[in-house]
C-alpha cells in the first residue's frame, strides 16, 4: 500500500473509534479503505441533498468566499478569465465569482443542486457528474477551486491531475479541506469528558473524513501532479454555528474567537511552518511553461 500524496510505503494502522485509519508517516496523510459497498455515490448525494444545511453553511462562508476572490483577481489580471468550482454545490460561490466578473462553471453530482445552482447564477454551465464525466478541454480554465471536498473524492491524486489538465498555464488551484493535525487534537480532548462535554455540544467538534490531509501531504499531492509555488495557511474560519454544534449561545463564536487567535500566532512565530486551524487553505499555479516556475513556499 503507498500513500497517494507522498507515495511512502510506511502505512501505519490508525484506529478511530470504531472507524480503522491508516496514517502515512511520510506526510501525515490520514485515510480509510472505502469497500464499494460503502461510501457510495448515493450516500454522499444523500448527505449533502438533505441532511447539509447548505444555505446556513454558505452564509457562514461569505467572508472567506470573497477573500478567496481577491486572491484570485491578484494572481488572474486579464479581462477576460475563467473559473471552474469543483463541487460547486448550489452556487453559492460561483454567483459572487460572477458578480465579480468572472466567466463561471461548475461541477456537482447532486442533481437538486445544480438545478438551483443554474437559476442562481443564471448560467447553463453547470455539470452534474463527476469532473472526469465532464470531459473539459485542455487549458479551459484559469482559475480551479475545490472547497471542503477533496476529502470526500474516490482518488483525491486523481482528480487534481484532471484539474491540472484542464488548466491554463500560470493557472491557480485553490483548496480548502479540514485540518487533521487539529481534528486529532480536538478527538483527544474531547474523549475524556465527552459525558460532560454532551451536555453542551450536539456534534462532536471534530470531523473525519475518508481522506484527512495535513499541509504536508497537500503540499507532495500537488507537487506530484506538477504544481508550483505551493502555499499552505490556516484558512479563515465561517463566521456563526451552521452546523448546530451547541444550542449554548454564544459559546461556538468565543471558541472559534480563541482559536483565531491562537492559531494565528503560532503560525506566525514558527513562520509559517505550524498550521494548527481547523481547516487548510492552500493555494498553488500551474507552471506558465516547463521548469519555469519554482516551489517557493511550502508551510507545514
Amino acid at each position: 500500500m503507498k500513500c497517494i500524496c507522498c507515495q511512502s510505503t510506511k502505512i501505519i494502522p490508525r484506529p478511530l473509534g470504531l472507524d480503522r485509519y491508516y496514517g502515512c508517516a511520510g506526510c501525515g496523510l490520514l485515510f480509510r479503505l472505502r469497500e464499494k459497498s460503502a461510501d457510495t455515490r448515493d450516500v454522499l448525494i444523500s448527505h449533502y441533498q438533505d441532511v447539509d444545511p447548505h444555505e446556513t453553511v454558505a452564509d457562514s462562508k461569505q467572508a472567506f468566499f470573497n477573500s478567496s476572490l481577491r486572491y484570485l483577481s491578484s494572481k488572474i489580471r486579464q479581462r477576460q478569465k475563467s473559473l471552474l468550482d469543483v463541487g460547486c454545490g448550489y452556487g453559492y460561490f460561483l454567483d459572487l465569482a460572477a458578480r465579480d466578473g468572472w466567466n463561471i462553471s461548475g461541477v456537482e453530482i447532486v442533481s437538486a443542486a445544480v438545478k438551483t445552482a443554474k437559476k442562481q447564477v443564471g448560467s447553463k454551465n453547470i455539470f452534474n457528474g463527476s469532473l472526469k464525466d465532464a470531459h473539459y478541454p485542455d487549458s479551459s480554465f484559469d482559475a480551479i477551486t475545490l472547497w471542503d471536498v477533496m476529502v470526500m473524492f474516490e482518488d483525491p491524486f486523481k482528480e487534481v491531475r484532471e484539474c491540472y489538465r484542464i488548466m491554463e498555464q500560470g493557472g491557480v488551484i485553490g483548496i480548502r479541506v479540514r485540518n487533521v493535525i487539529f481534528q486529532k487534537s480536538a478527538y483527544r480532548a474531547y474523549l475524556p469528558f465527552r459525558k460532560i462535554a454532551s451536555r453542551l455540544v450536539q456534534k462532536s467538534p471534530f470531523v473525519f473524513h475518508p481522506y484527512c490531509f495535513t499541509s504536508k501531504s497537500i503540499f507532495h499531492l500537488l507537487s506530484r501532479v506538477g504544481f508550483v509555488n505551493i502555499m499552505a495557511t490556516n484558512s479563515p474560519l465561517t463566521k456563526g454555528d451552521p452546523y448546530a454544534y451547541t444550542h449554548v449561545k454564544g459559546l461556538v463564536k468565543t471558541a472559534k474567537d480563541i482559536i483565531h487567535l491562537v492559531s494565528r500566532l503560532v503560525f506566525w512565530v514558527s513562520d509559517g511552518r505550524w498550521i494548527i486551524g481547523p481547516s487548510l487553505l492552500v493555494w498553488a499555479e500551474k507552471p506558465r511553461s516547463i521548469n519555469k516556475d519554482k516551489q517557493v513556499n511550502h508551510h507545514g
